[in-house]
């Protein structure tokens, strides 16, 4: 069945391709299947005997003297000659195109899985952990493209085998068939290897995801792990999780190579006995047994290829599964899809109106927000206050279009933020966290994230808008490459950086979520600055705790459990509450 569900896969994919490649397997299980009964009257036109004209062996000398090929020494040769080159450049052809395809499809799946988590919303993104992501598109999806082949070449191996088993029955007949029940009841014996390799492959998959959070958590905590002097724990950490790994891969090598020294004496057993029966119970000549052994000789390995071929797509079950289930769940959680005609962005001049809103995470047991009724002002400043877990930035992704209420609605002029215009009201909007993210690349090309024809003029006017001027000074100014994450700079020139950035998107809305907590006083006076220059330009809504930089706000709103406390012009609530 999994076979069946790679072919389909690989059918969906490209009918073209999958019609040439079954082409190219049938043009050489034919060209093979001709080379090996061709075998018989050479070997008699060698022994200078009578050349056998029955049956297979006979239609085919009598195709091969149809078309003026001389039924003589030199005759045969040339022709298994020509034969044996036809299938080596069949064979060439179909090595690079089932691999060409199998890399394309690989790729197919890969884009399809990183669109689909793309796609999928918010709040969906929120409970998956980036690690399981990361290693299905990194590693477990390789494993699927090694299933893959292993498909393609179970089918080839099958076509081989198929070549033979026709050649093998027109030599003879009873003895081919006692081969067939033979070697179905060996492959009948494995089946409870078959078992362990795909227990062993939902093993390795779980290994693999926790390879794949150890070095990311690893590579993000290092500051934390050199201040805390624990190399050696997370050192250690990852050799244990390392050595699991190795260890869940040598159990299935083991697997497979106790299978081959198995199946390779049963064989061995099985042959001796076909022969010794074909010698002493069947009238066979030299010739046709001498073929019946080729062929038998060849089929042995060619099987137990097919049981290894088996093996690996059941290893490989447990990432079809996971590949399987991430694009059901993300498809279940869809939101946009990258190719869609997005139309422009979406302006207001009034308000955004919060109605009755209540929101709760799926993963939690109480509300994040209840009840919530605002009204946020165009182009001024409004500031949100609140203590840890209050609700600010829960209710921040429900002003743009992140989260979607469970209760109330949001209007923008008194249009309800919905799904047709969610995506539109997303492009009016910058948004600038606490931990600002920055590309490991150059502060142009980070800047061009916000607006990717944005010129350098238009780059440099928003760094000085944002009192980002440091970066004139730097050596390589605008090509400077801020490193990972942008570690290379400061807290203060990341924040200002990342302002600029939302300024070049020339948004009808900024939110600055806790922006300023991490700045000293001087950069948070820069950032103020800004905020102040944006005022009946721009929509500002300012979250955070520090009153320098709120203190400049037209409203102010405290929330407190998730439910609005205090809401009104910022000089009312201080006056009353100091």
């Amino acid at each position: 069945m999994l076979i069946l569900t790679y072919l389909k896969m690989m059918w969906r994919f490209s009918r073209s391709r999958s019609l040439l490649f079954a082409g190219l397997l049938v043009l050489s299980s034919v060209t093979q299947s001709i080379g090996l009964v061709l075998l018989v009257p050479l070997l008699a036109a060698l022994q200078k005997s009578q050349t056998e004209t029955s049956g297979v062996v006979g239609m085919i000398v009598d195709a091969l003297s149809f078309v003026g090929i001389p039924i003589t020494l030199i005759g045969l040769l040339s022709t298994f000659l020509a034969l044996n080159i036809l299938r080596a450049l069949i064979n060439y052809s179909q090595t690079i195109v089932s691999e060409r395809f199998r890399l394309e499809l690989l790729d197919d799946l890969r884009t399809k899985s990183f669109n689909a988590m793309l796609e999928a919303r918010w709040e969906w993104l929120t409970t998956q952990k980036k690690s399981d992501m990361s290693n299905l598109l990194v590693t477990e999806i390789g494993r699927l493209g090694s299933a893959l082949m292993f498909s393609v070449r179970f089918i080839v191996s099958t076509f081989s085998i198929a070549a033979y088993i026709i050649v093998a029955f027109s030599l003879s007949f009873p003895l081919t068939l006692a081969a067939m029940v033979l070697g179905g009841g060996l492959f009948f014996a494995m089946r409870r290897q078959h078992k362990l390799a795909h227990d062993q492959g939902k093993l390795l998959s779980i290994a693999n995801r926790q390879v794949q959070q150890t070095v990311e958590e690893g590579l993000s905590g290092i500051k934390l792990i050199k201040i805390l002097r624990s190399e050696n724990r997370q050192s250690q950490l990852m050799l244990e999780i390392r050595s699991l790994l190795r260890k869940r891969s040598l159990q299935f090598t083991h697997l497979n190579a106790a299978m081959t020294f198995i199946f390779q004496i049963l064989v061995a057993v099985f042959m001796v006995t076909l022969l010794y029966i074909g010698v002493t119970s069947f009238d066979l000549t030299l010739p046709t047994l001498l073929i019946l052994v080729l062929i038998f000789s060849r089929l042995s390995p060619q099987i137990r290829e097919v049981q290894t071929q088996i093996n690996n797509i059941l290893h490989s079950d447990s990432v079809l599964s996971n590949y399987t289930n991430l694009m059901r769940d993300a498809g279940a959680a869809r939101e946009e899809t990258l190719s869609q005609n997005l139309g422009d962005k979406i302006q207001f001049n009034k308000s955004i109106k919060l109605s009755g809103v209540s929101f709760s995470y799926r993963t939690r047991g109480i509300p994040s927000l209840r009840d919530i009724d605002i009204e946020i002002p165009s182009r001024q400043t409004t500031a949100i206050m609140g203590t840890s877990g209050s609700g600010k930035s829960t209710l921040a992704d429900l002003i743009m279009g992140l989260l979607t209420p469970d209760a109330g609605t949001i209007e923008i002029d008194g249009v309800l933020l919905d799904e047709e215009n969610r995506l539109n009201w997303r492009k009016s909007i910058a948004y600038m966290p606490q931990d600002v993210f920055l590309f490991h690349d150059t502060i142009r090309n980070n800047l061009l994230w916000a607006d990717e024809n944005a010129t350098d003029e238009e780059l440099q006017k928003a760094l000085k808008f944002a009192s980002a001027d440091f970066v004139f000074n730097l050596p390589e100014q605008l090509d400077t490459v801020v490193g990972d994450a942008g570690q290379r700079l400061s807290g203060g020139e990341k924040q200002r950086i990342a302002l600029a950035r939302a300024m070049i998107q020339k948004p009808e809305l900024i939110i600055l979520d806790e922006a300023t907590s991490a700045l000293d006083i001087e950069n948070e006076a820069r950032i103020r600055d800004t905020i102040d220059k944006l005022h009946d330009a721009i929509t500002v809504i300012v979250i955070g705790h520090r009153l320098p930089t709120l203190e400049n706000s037209d409203q102010l709103i405290i929330l407190e459990d998730g439910r609005v406390k205090k809401a009104g012009k910022w000089a009312d609530i201080m006056d009353t509450n100091g």
